[in-house]
C-alpha cells in the first residue's frame, strides 16, 4: 500500500472542511496494529494559533459507553452482579421500574427509561451544568415511568449509561473515572487517557472544544458537565491510546481484564421480545452484523461507536474481516463528521484493495 498517496489523498479530504482557520480533527488508520496514517488537521486552539497534533487528547463522548459496559462485564465476572437482575439493589428509591428493568437493558438501550438530555432538558440545563452524578441521578429519578415496556424497542438511553457508572460506584467503592483509570487505563498501557468524574479535573492534554455559530464564526464551549460527561461520556483520550484499546479488544487473546468469552458477548446483538435484533450489542453499535443503522459504513462488517458533545464529536470504528482500525475525534461542534468519515474510508479501502 503507498502511504504517501493515502496521506495526500485524505489530505485533501481534510483540506475541504478544516483549515488554519477553523476547528479540526485528529485521525488514525491502522491495520494488524499496524499504523498506516496518523495525522492532525485544523486547529487545537484558535485564539493561540495551535495545530491539532496526532496525540492530542479529545472528549470521546459515547464512545466512553463501551468502557462502561466492559466495566460492568468484569463485575460480573467477579461475581458481584448478574446481567439479568433488576437494577433495584443499587437504586431502591426509583420508580416501579427499578423492580423489573435489568442491567442488561440499561447496557442495551432496551429499558425505557427517559433520557436527560430530552426530558425537560431546558428546565435543567443549569442545573447539568454543575451536576454531579448524585445530582443527575436526582434528575433521572423524577421523570416518573418509562416511554415504553423494555425490550419491546432500541433507544438511545444516556441515563441509563448514567445509572451504570454509579453501579460501579456501588460496588468497588471508587467513582467511576477511577476504578477506569486504575483497572482498565493503566493495565492496557493507555497513559493519556483520562475519566474525570467532575469539572474540578481537567485532562491537561485536552484541546479547546468549539461550536460554530450561525454567522460561520466559532465560540468556545465552557468545560462544565455538560461537556465533561458521566460513564455516558466522560473518557478524554488520543488515537494512539484507542488503537491500544482495539489491540485488546480486536487482535488480543489477552485474559488481563476479563475473560474472552465474556467480552465477546459485548459483540452480540440484542434480542427484543419480537424476536428481532437490535443494531447494539454492549456499548457497540454492529453494523453489517444486525439490523441495519443510518451511520453504518456499507459493505463491511464494522464494530463502531459515534459520540457527541459540547464542542466535541468522535468516531471509532473497526472493520472485522478487514482487521482495520479508524479513529476520527473532533474538537469541532458542526463538523459534518460523517461527510468527512466515510469518504476517507472509502480512499482507505481503495488504497487497501490495490494490487
Amino acid at each position: 500500500m503507498d502511504r504517501k498517496r493515502l496521506k495526500e489523498s485524505v489530505g485533501r479530504i481534510a483540506a475541504g472542511a478544516v483549515s488554519g482557520q477553523t476547528p479540526g480533527f485528529a485521525l488514525m488508520m491502522a491495520k494488524d496494529g499496524e499504523v498506516l496514517l496518523s495525522e492532525g488537521y485544523g486547529m487545537a486552539d484558535l485564539e493561540h494559533g495551535i495545530p491539532i497534533r496526532p496525540d492530542d487528547n479529545f472528549i470521546i463522548a459515547s464512545n466512553t459507553k463501551q468502557f462502561t459496559c466492559v466495566a460492568i462485564l468484569m463485575l460480573m465476572s467477579r461475581g458481584l452482579l448478574e446481567l439479568d437482575e433488576p437494577i433495584e439493589r443499587f437504586f431502591p428509591d426509583f420508580p416501579d421500574y427499578r423492580k423489573y428493568v435489568t442491567i442488561r437493558q440499561m447496557m442495551c438501550h432496551t429499558t425505557g427509561i427517559r433520557e436527560y438530555f430530552e426530558e425537560g432538558f431546558r428546565e435543567n440545563e443549569e442545573a447539568l451544568r454543575t451536576a454531579d452524578t448524585a445530582a443527575l441521578l436526582d434528575i433521572v429519578r423524577g421523570f416518573g415511568p418509562l416511554e415504553f415496556e423494555p425490550d419491546t424497542k432500541f433507544s438511545y438511553c444516556n441515563s441509563a449509561y448514567v445509572m451504570l457508572g454509579d453501579i460501579v460506584r456501588q460496588l468497588t467503592g471508587k467513582p467511576f473515572g477511577r476504578f477506569l483509570e486504575e483497572e482498565i487505563f493503566a493495565p492496557l498501557g493507555m497513559e493519556r487517557t483520562f475519566a474525570p468524574d467532575y469539572m474540578d479535573v481537567r485532562d491537561p492534554y485536552q484541546v479547546q472544544g468549539y461550536e460554530k455559530q450561525a454567522d460561520g464564526t466559532f465560540r468556545r464551549m465552557p468545560y462544565d458537565m455538560l461537556m465533561v460527561g458521566y460513564a455516558d461520556g466522560n473518557i478524554s483520550s488520543n488515537t494512539a491510546d484507542l488503537l491500544k484499546w482495539h489491540h485488546y479488544l480486536y487482535e488480543s487473546d489477552s485474559d488481563l481484564l476479563l475473560p474472552r468469552a465474556v467480552l465477546n458477548t459485548a459483540f452480540e446483538p440484542h434480542r427484543l421480545k419480537d424476536g428481532s435484533l437490535s443494531p447494539y450489542g454492549f456499548g457497540f453499535f454492529l453494523g453489517e452484523c444486525a439490523g441495519t443503522h443510518s451511520k453504518t459504513y456499507p459493505g463491511h462488517r464494522e464494530i463502531w461507536h459515534t459520540g457527541g458533545t459540547m464542542g466535541f464529536i468522535s468516531r471509532c470504528s473497526r472493520f472485522v474481516d478487514e482487521r482495520v482500525s479508524v479513529t476520527m475525534l473532533t474538537n469541532y461542534e458542526g463538523i459534518q463528521r460523517d461527510e468527512l468519515f466515510f469518504p476517507m474510508l472509502d480512499v482507505l479501502f481503495e488504497e487497501l484493495d490495490r494490487p
